[in-house]
């Protein structure tokens, strides 16, 4: 054991190390002499972001015109060039960042509590492979994806063999997959699981103290870091009132909180590009300079791509912040950049999900509505609402509409939790002088806010809860400023000590919360692939063309009543992408809710599954098998009920005490 750890911790350190330099030094040789008037840290940062950028964008052109063979003696070369022109500000940056104690201490803390939502999962342990909460689905989703980028680009879709890849913002996997392609040392598990969330963590920290401290001050901005990594909702109120324990309900109004956020990578990198975005124009607002403004683009210009709440929320806010600059200022560039971001925001998110649109149903105030029902068990209130519409006169509009305030009122303010501070500096700056950054702020965090209560989205009604996430952010850091502003007019040692601590006590119990929820006293994973799979899965990996389609038994959700308790095996838990994720083998048909979220249609693909398991036409089997190119078949021995037909053109390859492998001849 302590073996294991000490050669997973030089992993770790390898892995950072090998991040940075195929990140920082790319980006800063790209930028060159543009950002040498910045800080040390801010021009580490600045140039981490780059490389990240410069890594998808190589990523697409490298792939698109099958020269990836390229991509190793690119980043390499720009990886040396940099280090020999520019170690000793990469020195300087780490130093800067190690010399500031407060924030070392946030950042590693914050890379514990929103780390450990990822890093328990994807482990080997005694009984196979095991997961908590929903990484059995959605951390094998990204898996999958890193394990299709890495084989193939274009990719496709590593789900359903023999399709495009569509209606899914897959930029944020290029990156992951890319880089677990340039340094295949690291398995994708403990990239995704494990490693990705230590620096994403580190970057979000990073980057909101850098924009915090360049408009305002860095005191200030360590609250703001606290904000971003520790404030949770006022869920545990509930809980109280409930006579439940205390460190609990996050999602209690709807909305997860940043500590969960590295649970959603998609949404990790949008919300780092778009607080990068603010550094970026806060220097613009202080030099006028059009390079930043041109950095920006650089950025912006296809944040649709790696979260579309984050690519809506960009091009909304600088479009509204260029109206003002042009009404009240005479400055017509950022309406300029504005108009630039949402005409390539708009047409590659057609390129990548030419339906984007029909995703968004207007369904006005149902998230408040269903909080008030389904989340907070508050039946009189719709009662008393739908009694109200009954009557349908103008007393009783009034009444109901009392009521849907209410729970506007009781959404937002539950989701915002301790962020309600921000508010006190929203509510300053509005007296007095706006700048252009409070502007973008405040316009992209209501636009976040409208959309919720007005929309939902087609598939999973819910997920549109994520733009929330965006306005948490942004409320978050303003907080920080409110909470320095309070402390820094208290005169007593004894008050700005209270004041501290009561904020903190009021902000953190969601976010320690769900350490409790999933890992605590009772609670075990959810799912796990058992070390007899695993012996399968890699059989595949190591013994199939890479190129190879795989049939897997469709889902059965009746089938994980056979388990008494948990963990259930992955393939009873639920509909998981887990055979490509751990073979790296296309499937002809797995994680179908997945397909369904993203608009594939596989009704008939799905029959034809179901009527070859069932084994009663041996014709109509080898067709099957055929018509979709299946070249394997992998199959738990517990799901088959009725035994393969000697008949049927295919030959066992595998077999151990839980699974069996079949190739099609």
């Amino acid at each position: 054991m302590y073996m294991s750890a000490l050669i997973f911790a030089a992993k770790t350190l390898l892995f950072l190390v090998l991040f940075f330099l195929t990140t920082y030094f790319p980006g800063r040789v790209l930028l060159g002499k543009k950002v040498d008037k910045q800080s040390p840290l801010s021009i580490f940062y600045i140039s981490v972001i780059f490389g990240v950028a410069l890594i998808i964008l190589q990523a697409l052109v490298l792939g698109l015109t099958n020269l990836r063979i390229l991509s190793f003696p690119l980043i390499g070369i720009l990886t040396i060039v940099g280090l020999l022109k520019h170690y000793k500000i990469f020195i300087k940056g780490i130093s800067e960042f190690w010399s500031n104690k407060p924030l070392v201490v946030l950042v590693c803390l914050g890379i514990i509590i929103q780390g450990f939502i990822n890093f328990p999962s994807g482990w080997q342990y005694q009984n196979g492979i095991q997961f908590w909460s929903s990484q059995g689905h959605d951390g094998l989703w990204h898996v999958s994806f890193m394990e299709e980028i890495k084989n193939n680009f274009p990719p496709n879709n590593p789900l359903f063999a023999g399709h495009g890849l569509t209606n899914y913002h897959f930029t944020s996997d290029i990156f992951m997959g890319e880089f677990f392609r340039i340094a295949p040392l690291f398995s994708a598990l403990d990239l995704y699981f494990r490693f990705y969330p230590i620096v994403l963590s580190i970057l979000i920290g990073i980057g909101v103290f850098l924009f915090a401290s360049s408009h305002w001050n860095e005191k200030a901005a360590l609250w703001s870091v606290f904000f971003a990594y520790f404030c949770g909702s006022f869920g545990y109120i509930v809980a109280l009132i409930n006579h439940q324990f205390i460190f609990s309900g996050e999602t209690t109004f709807w909305a997860s909180q940043g500590n969960t956020i590295l649970g959603n990578p998609p949404h990790t990198f949008g919300i780092i590009f778009l607080t990068s975005i603010l550094l970026l124009l806060d220097i613009w607002v202080k030099t006028k300079k059009n390079i930043w403004l041109i950095l920006i683009f650089i950025l912006g210009f296809g944040l649709s791509t790696v979260k579309v709440s984050s690519g809506v929320i960009l091009a909304g806010g600088i479009l509204a912040t260029g109206f003002f600059a042009l009404i009240f200022r005479k400055e017509y560039r950022i309406l300029l950049l504005g108009i630039l971001l949402s005409i390539s925001n708009f047409l590659l998110l057609k390129v990548i999900s030419p339906t984007a649109q029909s995703f968004l149903v207007l369904e006005p105030l149902w998230f408040p509505r269903t909080m008030m029902v389904v989340r907070l068990n508050w039946m009189d209130w719709e009662l008393r609402r739908q009694h109200y519409m009954w009557v349908n006169n103008w007393r009783s509009w009034l009444r109901e509409f009392s009521l849907e305030f209410q729970a506007i009122v009781i959404f937002i303010v539950g989701n915002t939790g301790m962020r309600l501070l921000g508010f006190g500096e929203i509510f300053s700056k509005l007296r007095k002088k706006l700048d252009f950054v409070d502007v973008f702020m405040i316009t992209g965090s209501a636009a976040a806010v409208l959309i919720v209560l007005f929309f939902v989205q087609s598939g999973i009604t819910f997920n549109l809860i994520q733009f929330v996430q965006i306005y948490l952010h942004f409320i978050g850091i303003y907080a920080g400023i409110t909470t320095w502003k309070f402390i820094r007019f208290a005169k007593p040692t004894w008050l700005k000590v209270s004041i501290a601590v009561l904020i903190i006590t009021l902000a953190v119990p969601t976010a320690i919360g769900n350490l409790f929820d999933f890992y605590g006293s009772g609670k075990k994973p959810l799912a796990y692939i058992s070390n007899g799979e695993l012996e399968g899965l890699n059989w595949l990996k190591n013994n199939t063309p890479i190129n190879a389609v795989i049939f897997t038994k469709p889902f059965d959700k009746d089938a994980h009543y056979k388990y008494k308790s948990q963990p259930l095996p992955i393939s009873a838990w639920y509909s998981t992408m887990y055979v490509h994720s751990i073979s790296g083998r296309r499937t002809f048909l797995s994680g179908e809710e997945q397909l369904m979220i993203t608009g594939y249609k596989f009704e008939d693909e799905l029959i034809g599954g179901k009527s070859f398991m069932a084994q009663q036409n041996p014709k109509e089997d080898n067709l099957f098998l055929s018509k979709y190119g299946i070249d394997y078949i992998y199959l738990r021995l517990d799901e088959i009920k009725n035994p393969i037909n000697k008949t049927v053109n295919i030959t066992e390859v595998f077999k151990n005490n839980e699974v069996v492998i079949y190739k099609h001849e």
